[in-house]
């Protein structure tokens, strides 16, 4: 049965542990607690109790309570108890040495089940005799009334005094989860919330020898700090707990260069900070978290621009320490645009950015494949000029814009004109009858001698921007002017409409490729 238990088994407990063991147990009116720990403590145990330390038949919450205080008691408890059982066992080890810091038991036993620590490792954390090849991962201490430094002595939670080169090794590997405040790390400049998360709530805390400002409830307000790693200290009524090196003050970070500071989606940039005192570890552009490139460090990154942004962005960095920083309108995000439909005489590459001419002379009509943004009566794309042939002829090249219908493209995904004038609404610059042309919709004016004329001043690796600026044309080329066209109101897109970068490759020019697209 559930409830025999071996006395032999129970015997070794003092009579508070045993009455702790049974406590829990609904005995249904048989037995009350008080009277369970009396026949257990005078061997006159009932032969009933036999098995309850069975872990497939007792609760798990039973475990922790009579395991032996070793290596052997402590899996035992790890692999079949849970986190009741495990408190109570470390509680129970704890108070064999004589600890009053139980305050510590709920985060030791957390860590426990989280990182599966071997026993080895908890006598360290507690201050007990560790085995060759251990390591402490929490550090903390008792402090007791006599100390010369806030008022307190420190000694160490074993039942000797840690060595100082000991305590400081242990400083320096805080166990970070499991430590009963928040943050644990903030501004040199102090000001910040400091949240005790556990209970009782200590009546003073204090950060690298300074004292906190208490505030209702758990909070305290952080005083200021020097840069690096620091201790914690909590008082409480009765006891001081220190944590070492539990915490970290670090500088405000400041973006000293970013590198390029424009790009379109998948472009890699690079970032230079200052010292952040610990490793970037997340990069937001415009609210969107990045890609990361190789391994970041405390004082830059390399990060690939991410989808579905626009214009001038915010720059976010978190290093792993709580360190942020942030920049507004530090990067411009500018539009990628590709080819959608393209004549037939054209080849399209390099994930249709980049068009060609395969053959003939005509239908090399060539439209992005989405309208262009618009931002206050404004838009824009830009083309440069890859390659050009030694033939000139009496054609040439025409950039411009357009509003489409489903008479343009055919279903076979080409342009359905031979050039882009047949558009159903087209405003057009280029082509060459004894100069450039202004095409738009019912009209084709020359433009006066002298001006931007594509037949002649075009060569490889130029740039032309094309702008739809309110109710003008302007063409730059070279990031230098050379055409400004009115457009009618009435002649021109309506708010509403929707207006396609266009390219009509013909003349000298044989490929080309969309660079981007800012507005």
């Amino acid at each position: 049965m559930f409830w025999k238990v071996a006395w032999e088994h129970v015997h070794p407990l003092d009579r508070n542990i045993t009455h702790r063991m049974f406590s829990d147990l609904k005995m249904n009116g048989k037995y009350t607690s008080e009277g369970l720990c009396a026949l257990c403590c005078s061997q006159e145990a009932p032969q009933t109790l036999l098995g309850l330390h069975q872990p497939k038949e007792g609760s798990a919450t039973l475990f922790g309570l009579h395991e032996s205080l070793d290596a052997h008691g402590y899996q035992r408890v790890l692999e079949s108890g849970d986190l009741a059982s495990m408190e109570s066992f470390l509680q129970r080890l704890l108070q064999s040495h004589k600890h009053d810091l139980l305050e510590i038991v709920p985060c030791l036993a957390q860590m426990c089940f989280e990182e599966k620590k071997d026993f080895d490792e908890v006598l360290s954390i507690m201050g007990q005799e560790k085995l060759p090849g251990s390591a402490c991962s929490l550090g903390f201490s008792l402090l007791t009334k006599d100390s010369q430094t806030h008022g307190c002595s420190t000694m160490s939670l074993g039942m000797e005094p840690q060595p100082p080169a000991e305590e400081e090794e242990s400083s320096t590997m805080p166990l970070h989860t499991c430590l009963p405040f928040q943050p644990l790390s903030g501004s040199a400049s102090g000001g910040f919330q400091m949240t005790w998360l556990a209970e009782p709530v200590p009546l003073g805390l204090w950060l690298g020898g300074r004292p906190c400002a208490p505030l209702r409830g758990s909070c305290f307000v952080a005083p200021c700090g020097d840069n690096g790693i620091v201790d914690v200290v909590a008082i409480f009524q009765e006891h001081e707990a220190r944590f070492l090196g539990a915490f970290s003050y670090w500088d405000p970070g400041v973006l000293l260069s970013i590198t390029p500071s424009h790009g379109t989606e998948g472009t890699e940039v690079q970032v230079i900070t200052s010292e952040l005192g610990a490793e970037i570890c997340q990069v937001n552009l415009g609210g969107q978290r990045c890609e990361l490139l190789g391994r970041p460090c405390g004082t830059g990154a390399r990060f690939l621009v991410p989808a579905n942004l626009d214009g001038l962005v915010e720059v976010q960095l978190l290093a792993t320490n709580g360190n942020e920083l942030k920049r507004e309108e530090a990067f411009t995000v500018m539009e990628r645009l590709l080819f959608g439909a393209i004549g037939c005489s054209l080849s399209a590459s390099n994930g249709s950015a980049t068009v060609r001419r395969t053959t003939g002379v005509s239908n090399g009509v060539c439209i992005t494949a989405r309208p262009l943004r618009q931002r206050n009566m404004q838009c824009t794309f830009r083309l440069r000029i890859d390659e050009m042939s030694n033939k000139g002829g009496i054609r040439a090249l025409a950039v411009g814009f357009a509003v489409l219908n489903s008479l343009d493209v055919m279903p076979s995904g080409h342009t359905r004109p031979k050039e882009a004038t047949d558009l159903s609404r087209a405003w057009l610059v280029g082509y060459d009858k004894g100069g450039a042309l202004f095409c738009s919709p019912n009209s084709v004016q020359k433009l006066p001698s002298g001006a931007w004329r594509p037949a002649t001043d075009l060569e490889a690796g130029a740039i032309l921007e094309i702008s739809w600026r309110r109710n003008e044309i302007v063409i730059y080329q070279d990031k230098k002017e050379c055409a400004c066209l009115p457009v009618l109101e009435e002649n021109g897109p309506g708010k509403d409409e929707e207006i396609y970068g266009v390219v009509d490759l013909q003349g000298p020019v044989l490929s080309a490729t969309l660079v981007s697209c800012v507005d």
